[in-house]
C-alpha cells in the first residue's frame, strides 16, 4: 500500500443540480487532474478535492472566484483486498489518534482512501504511517 500526505482543498457551494458539474467542467477546461473529488449537500454544501497538482486546482478555483480552505490529509492507495485499511487504522488507534473523516472507494482491484486527522496529530500520524 502507498501512503502519502496530500493537500486537500474544500469550499462551500450551493446544494443544487449542476453545481458539481460546473466545477468538473472548469477543472477539465484547465486540465486539472484529480485524485479525489466529492460533494455532500448534508455537510453544509462542501466540495472537497485532491489534485495531482494542487497549484493547478487552486488556480482553477481562483479563476472561478472561489477561495478554498487548505488542509492536509493522507491518501492511501493500492491493491484492493479484504481488511486493507486495518493495519493503518490500528497504528492510529494505538497512538490515540482520531480519524476525523474518511472516504474510500474500490474498483477494478484497486482502492483509494483519504483520511483526515487533527492538525496537531498530523506529524505523529505521518511518522506512524511512514507517509
Amino acid at each position: 500500500m502507498k501512503i502519502k500526505v496530500v493537500e486537500c482543498l474544500d469550499w462551500k457551494a450551493p446544494d443544487k443540480p449542476g453545481e458539481l458539474l460546473r466545477y468538473a467542467e472548469a477543472f477539465k477546461k484547465r486540465d486539472v487532474n484529480l485524485e479525489a473529488l466529492w460533494s455532500c449537500g448534508c455537510c453544509n454544501g462542501a466540495i472537497t478535492a485532491v489534485a495531482k497538482k494542487p497549484a493547478k486546482l487552486s488556480a482553477a478555483l481562483k479563476a472561478m472566484g472561489v477561495r478554498p480552505r487548505k488542509s492536509k490529509c493522507f491518501y492511501l492507495s493500492g491493491k484492493d483486498k479484504t481488511g486493507v485499511l486495518v493495519d493503518a487504522l490500528k497504528k492510529l488507534a494505538a497512538a490515540r489518534i482520531n480519524v476525523n473523516c474518511s472516504a474510500a472507494l474500490a474498483a477494478q482491484g484497486k482502492f483509494g482512501c483519504v483520511l483526515w486527522v487533527k492538525d496537531r496529530d498530523l506529524s505523529k500520524a505521518r511518522r506512524l504511517l511512514k507517509a
